[in-house]
């Protein structure tokens, strides 16, 4: 399956004119890929996924063997993608969260198994036994119990009004079915109370103890948690969707604001910064300053705590298929799992219109970066995989080729068993059975109203959940939402007592493909 692309004279060209913009910082080659491969497939990614920019950077070593910047910041503007572009790194965001709490256990301040109620008093989750043992461990390693996901739609989509502390409060009414420390179920909520845990021992913000901690130690200048100060701004390179039949930004990015969410997934880099991140990792938490003095950031033994194996994940047939994966893990900000008999350590980004994704194999002493301001996996994925696998002396392989024979394998099996619900337009008579307000314990309010001949859903404290909502049968609804960016449609359920009277409403994505921060299975709403 070939992903819309834009014309050659359009995207293609950028890139050509662009791609050279700063690959004089770099003056070694890389040992295992020649650079024209490097730039031969960067550019038919670009053009095949209509990526307007991208960064690749390649560390052996404590050197940097290739760093550069294609295209462009903001699609149809002229500043190119340079070493200083500041893109958002989304859940890459989450092996700095966990580095500035392993910084903590080194100062002694914090241990890995102490309580979190010891930390912060208030901490709940459904179960009070689950929330006397939840360990600070336990905020990083995806088996809490938690559902998929749970509890991403109070800082998802943005913007919203929920804080920290909103969240803090929600969790416990977030069902826990997975059974705690059983299975893996990726979340992002705990990483923002990680975040909180880390304010609460130091006394500061988590954007300014991660800056002036880590960051700016390292070197890291053109890297931020927080707001971008004004002079950073105009490298910050605009997330970007396919939107009516092009790459369009998608919610302009100002960088003015602390982000709720952002020790889960808001911190903005550019390759300058995101080398040198690479750099303390490969020398397992040792820096050198620009004096050449050699430092710790963080001792060996906790950086080694952040590799190993916590939770154990699926190996999938894909896995095996392209890197014959035997075992697949989640450490502390991390994942982890075999490729061609090399251990990989890893991560990706995702955010709406955002892709990062970082990669490490100690075996080499060497990482790789790949940063994308446009939202698709596939374009990293085909990139990634390119770059490490010349590394693993894998048989050569066309990887964009692979993976849109693989997307187009997973395409077919879900139009086998997804079908788009028959509705039609709901009436007034529907409003007058289930009009009214509903309230869920931990997302808030949402008022179904009859508007302009139309069945309104509107969330009271997340300002682009809006939408119509169209009847399927009985009490079941959809709600097709007015922001079509979001691409998670859902079923609304209007629940009843034994007398027929509407009590509630549940909801779940009508796509079983649709992002998982979409969340809705988690909520249960009661009519007021």
């Amino acid at each position: 399956m070939r992903y819309p692309s834009l014309k050659r004279t359009a995207l293609t060209s950028i890139v050509a004119g662009m791609s050279l913009a700063f690959s004089s910082v770099v003056a070694a080659e890389p040992s295992k890929i020649s650079s024209e491969k490097i730039d031969a497939t960067a550019a038919r990614i670009m053009d095949t996924y209509s990526v307007p920019g991208m960064v690749i950077g390649i560390v052996e070593g404590d050197e940097v063997v290739f760093a550069k910047g294609y295209g462009v910041q903001e699609f149809g503007e002229q500043a190119p993608v340079t070493e200083h572009s500041l893109f958002k790194i989304a859940s890459v965001t989450k092996n700095f969260t966990a580095a500035a709490v392993a910084l903590l256990v080194d100062q002694g301040k914090v241990n890995w198994d102490d309580r979190v109620i010891d930390h912060i008093p208030e901490f709940r989750v459904e179960d009070p036994w689950i929330t006397r043992e939840f360990r600070v461990r336990d905020l990083f390693i995806h088996s809490s119990g938690l559902n998929l996901g749970a509890g991403d739609l109070m800082f998802w989509p943005t913007p919203n009004d929920f804080t920290r502390a909103d969240i803090l409060n929600g969790l416990q009414y977030l069902p826990m079915e997975k059974g705690f420390r059983t299975r893996y179920a990726y979340d992002n909520i705990l990483y923002v109370l990680a975040g909180e845990l880390t304010e609460r021992v130091t006394g500061e913000r988590w954007e300014t103890f991660v800056e002036q901690n880590l960051m700016r130690p390292l070197g890291m200048e053109y890297c931020f948690a927080g707001p971008v100060p004004e002079d950073y701004k105009k490298h910050i390179a605009q997330p970007h969707g396919w939107v009516d039949g092009g790459p369009k930004v998608v919610r302009r990015d100002q960088a003015n604001d602390y982000i709720t969410s952002a020790p889960a997934g808001g911190i903005r880099c550019s390759l300058q910064a995101m080398t040198k991140w690479m750099k303390m990792h490969i020398a397992r938490g040792t820096y050198s300053t620009e004096d050449g003095v050699e430092q710790t950031l963080i001792s060996a033994k906790q950086h080694a705590e952040m590799w190993s194996p916590q939770t154990l994940m699926n190996v999938g047939s894909r896995d095996y298929d392209w890197d014959r994966t035997h075992f697949a893990a989640y450490g502390l900000g991390w994942r982890m799992h075999d490729v061609d008999g090399l251990l990989r350590i890893h991560h990706t980004g995702t955010l709406h219109g955002m892709n990062a994704y970082l990669s490490f194999f100690p075996e080499l002493d060497t990482g790789f970066v790949v940063l994308l301001n446009r939202s698709h996996s596939d374009a990293r994925t085909a990139m990634m995989h390119t770059l490490i696998k010349a590394y693993t002396d894998a048989p050569e392989r066309d990887w964009i080729a692979a993976v849109q024979e693989w997307r187009e394998q997973a395409n077919q099996r879900r139009a086998a068993t997804f079908k788009v619900p028959e509705t039609k337009a709901a009436t007034a008579t529907h409003y007058e059975r289930i009009g009214g307000t509903y309230i869920d314990p931990w997302f808030g309010t949402v008022a179904v109203t009859w508007q302009d001949e139309k069945l309104r859903w509107r969330s009271h404290r997340s300002a682009r959940l809006i939408g119509s909502m169209e009847h399927v049968k009985g009490d079941t609804f959809v709600v097709r939402w007015d922001d079509r960016t979001h691409h998670a449609d859902a079923y609304v359920r209007f629940t009843s007592n034994f007398q027929g009277d509407i009590q509630g409403m549940v909801m779940e994505p009508i796509d079983p493909a649709a992002d998982f921060s979409f969340d809705f299975e988690d909520l249960n709403f009661e009519k007021q």
